[in-house]
């Protein structure tokens, strides 16, 4: 008589795909006319935001996380806004945003080339991001 084997129930168990952290910023850098954030609470959040992004690695992270925060940054509110703090630290987590990001900015050309470009801006000249880097 032939031995009789059970069919194999041996199942492969699929392990969940471990989800990437994002940024955790939520906080509004961009406003509407008329209503403006106020300086001090604009400065806070992007030193939250810096301090956030610098504290974080480039394969660690959901690059689709920082596109919110990508677009705000580059609103002229924030590029051309008339507090040279505020200006500063838009550039600093714009750096960290190309840092997180790369090679796929979440900049078009253009966007890169009108932020990079060194221009003569409230009497202060810049040589675009480059710079603001090596002190943020």
């Amino acid at each position: 008589m032939a031995r009789r084997t059970a069919p194999s129930t041996v199942t492969e168990v699929e392990e969940p795909e471990e989800e990437m952290p994002g940024l955790q910023f939520n906080q509004p850098l961009s406003w509407r006319a008329g209503k403006p954030i106020a300086i001090a609470d604009l400065l806070r959040r992007l030193q939250t935001l810096s301090k956030e992004m610098r504290g974080m690695e480039q394969e660690e992270n959901e690059r689709g996380s920082f596109t919110p925060v990508a677009k705000e940054l580059a609103s002229p509110n924030l590029l051309a806004h008339k507090d040279k703090g505020v200006k500063a630290w838009t550039a600093c987590c714009l750096v960290d945003i190309l840092r997180l990001c790369a090679p796929d900015a979440p900049y078009t050309g253009q966007q890169l080339k009108v932020g990079a470009r060194g221009r003569r801006q409230d009497g202060i000249h810049t040589d675009g991001l480059c710079r603001i880097s090596s002190i943020c």
